[in-house]
């Protein structure tokens, strides 16, 4: 069933009249909430997605007998995947739309991370990983698009906010499913991680609700379909969109590397620095979460008030405290703390990464490329991030502080480019 059967109830991206009294909940209308559930639960089973990989590479090294360099390269192909998975997934969805994009990406990846279950070496598991992140990536390019086209400008930070929320909700799910899968047992070695991918085989069901479900973007359905959308792809390299992009590009680039960095060794981290029971560094896993979950929210209030610069910038200066806190201090209570703090900065910031991209790229005629070279682009951050902490952190505890230390590094230079870009809060879209 093609996606231009919703063309006749699609609203326009503006909000409903509102009076003195009237909350923003009201002005946001049935197509935006439609888009925002189909955009926030397909970025939810992705992150959990990426989560498995994380969580189980305590059960690679020993079921495998692979080295930490080795898991390191997993990451970074899974990265990779991600990276060609969303620059192309934007073209897709600049040509056939957002909600199909969406749709195709999800139940990709969700196939394919089934079958990682069934992997017998750790080739086949980068294979895989891989392939899913073909899927993961478009997943977010299709859908931050579609939320940034669909909700009204003086709520679109908002919609952002509440869609990249999935991002704690995925890794909570995660968690949740580790736990299950590992009780009674140390942790999901002898083959009980395959268990953990083949749940991640579900969210194909969503899929399908998806593509029958979900309105496509009012924007992409008034488009122009002519000449200039096809040289749409040379666009980008023109003047008035070159440094915007670059300096966009730059800042995920660095909120990338920050986020994998942190989230990918973490887990192993406590586990081998701070020498805790897999059972127990869970517990700060889910601090970890709740701490996004907070910066979800407090993002959502903030950046369509105070605008985007100094939101990020003071999510970018918790993270980095945070991270020097978790590496100096084995004080229990303040270590729970200092996770909390880094999951408000770390994983928070990214709540309003698809409406400021959609922004800074608001002139481009093809939004849709332009949002998914940026992202993924950047998520070459993350590919070099797992690699180069794992490669640090080979021999010594100190190395591994070394590597995660790293992180700092870049969330300062995030600041600094945030610093360089324009303020973009009321920026209206063209189509």
């Amino acid at each position: 069933m093609s996606s231009e059967i919703h063309e006749f109830e699609v609203e326009p991206t503006r909000s409903r009249p509102a009076g003195p009294a009237t909350s923003w909940r009201h002005q946001i209308s049935p197509t935006g909430w439609r888009a925002l559930l189909a955009a926030a639960m397909g970025w939810t089973f992705e992150v959990f997605d990426v989560a498995l990989l994380a969580l189980t590479i305590p059960a690679f090294l020993a079921d495998f007998h692979v080295s930490k360099a080795e898991i390191g390269i997993v990451g970074t192909i899974q990265a990779a995947g991600m990276i060609v998975g969303g620059i192309v997934g934007g073209g897709v969805a600049d040509r056939i739309g957002r909600v199909r994009t969406l749709s195709y990406a999800i139940g990709w990846y969700a196939v394919c991370t089934g079958i990682t279950a069934a992997a017998g070496s750790l080739t086949w598991v980068e294979i895989l990983r891989f392939l899913a992140g073909l899927g993961m990536g478009a997943c977010w390019t299709a859908g931050a698009a579609l939320v940034a086209e669909t909700w009204p400008t003086a709520h679109r930070g908002k919609g952002g906010a509440l869609m990249q929320s999935g991002m704690p909700l995925g890794n909570l799910l995660a968690l949740a499913a580790a736990a299950v899968v590992a009780h009674g047992h140390s942790g999901l070695d002898e083959g009980r991680w395959r268990m953990l991918y083949l749940v991640g085989a579900l969210p194909l069901l969503f899929a399908v609700y998806v593509r029958l479900a979900t309105p496509e973007s009012p924007l992409w359905l008034a488009r122009d379909t002519g000449p200039r959308t096809r040289s749409s792809i040379r666009s980008l390299g023109a003047p008035a969109l070159r440094r915007p992009l670059l300096t966009a590009l730059a800042f995920v680039f660095f909120i990338q590397y920050l986020f994998y960095a942190v989230n990918t060794f973490l887990p192993t981290f406590l586990v081998e620095v701070d020498h805790m029971a897999f059972a127990k560094s869970l517990t700060y896993l889910v601090a970890l979460q709740f701490g996004a979950i907070a910066g979800f929210a407090a993002f959502a209030v903030l950046v369509d008030h105070i605008g985007r610069r100094p939101t990020f910038v003071g999510y970018l200066l918790i993270g980095a405290c945070a991270i020097g806190l978790l590496l100096t201090v084995r004080r229990e209570g303040v270590v729970l703390a200092a996770t909390f703090l880094a999951g408000v900065g770390i994983s928070g910031v990214f709540a309003g990464v698809g409406p400021w991209t959609a922004e800074m790229m608001h002139r481009a005629p093809a939004r849709g490329l332009a949002m998914g070279v940026i992202y993924n682009g950047g998520r070459t951050g993350g590919a070099i991030a797992p690699y180069a902490v794992g490669a640090l952190a080979v021999d010594t505890a100190a190395g591994f502080r070394l590597g995660l230390g790293t992180a700092i590094a870049a969330a300062a230079l995030a600041v600094v480019m945030m610093l360089l870009a324009p303020e973009t809060r009321g920026r209206e879209l063209t189509t």
